[in-house]
């Protein structure tokens, strides 16, 4: 099955979804197309189990960040930022795969398979939740929601995360990764975050996220 998976995977990143069928995976695989059909029902059950597979990969990533040894509340929510903002260029079919699930506005996959992921999906977004919450509960930042906090960082990084494909032209002052810091420490800030702590966590979870993650 996780070869099945890996050369869905090989054809999505060379070619794109279009390129991706049953006839053309059995072809790349040297089964049958019917020998496809017993480990996986339709083409919509492989890219499931692809975004299933990145959303994992996710989460795994952000679990070895945050078991860093630092209990700072403001880094610990830069690190989650930082882990989900890097993720194009640390795995881009990765990053892609997720874009379609969470950000293209057709259903790509039915209501099933769609759901089943998204739940997955959301239960990373506890995490940072969860990190959140422990932040005001400190008072390291000011009261307010979690779940719209949570969810304007992971729109807003999503939205940055697009720039990277215009940085091969090289435009003035355009880096999705120090928009990504600028973004994190302004909203850090505008909830209540000292300038100076926000300013350095972003710092330290560059470094720490390089260690654990990018290294890998």
């Amino acid at each position: 099955m996780q070869r099945i998976l890996d050369t869905a995977e090989a054809i999505l990143g060379a070619e794109g979804i279009d390129a991706l069928t049953m006839q053309r995976l059995a072809k790349d695989l040297g089964f049958t197309v019917g020998a496809t059909y017993r480990y996986f029902a339709s083409k919509d059950a492989i890219v499931a189990a692809l975004q299933r597979r990145v959303i994992a990969s996710l989460a795994g990533d952000l679990h070895a960040c945050l078991d860093a040894r630092t209990s700072d509340p403001i880094t610990r929510i830069a690190l989650v930022a930082r882990t989900y903002a890097t993720l194009a260029a640390r795995r881009p079919l990765h990053a892609r795969l997720l874009s379609r699930m969470m950000g293209d506005p057709e259903n790509v996959l039915d209501a099933s398979h769609g759901l089943t992921n998204l739940q997955l999906a959301l239960d990373i977004g506890t995490t940072a939740v969860r990190e959140l919450a422990t932040a005001r509960d400190s008072g390291a930042l000011d009261a307010g929601n979690d779940v719209e906090r949570a969810l304007v960082l992971w729109a807003s990084l999503t939205g940055i995360a697009q720039t990277r494909k215009l940085e091969r032209w090289q435009i003035p002052g355009l880096s999705a990764d120090a928009l990504a810091d600028q973004l994190v420490r302004t909203l850090l800030v505008g909830w209540g975050a000292d300038p100076r702590k926000a300013k350095d966590a972003i710092t330290r979870a560059a470094r720490l996220v390089s260690k654990k993650v990018e290294a890998t």
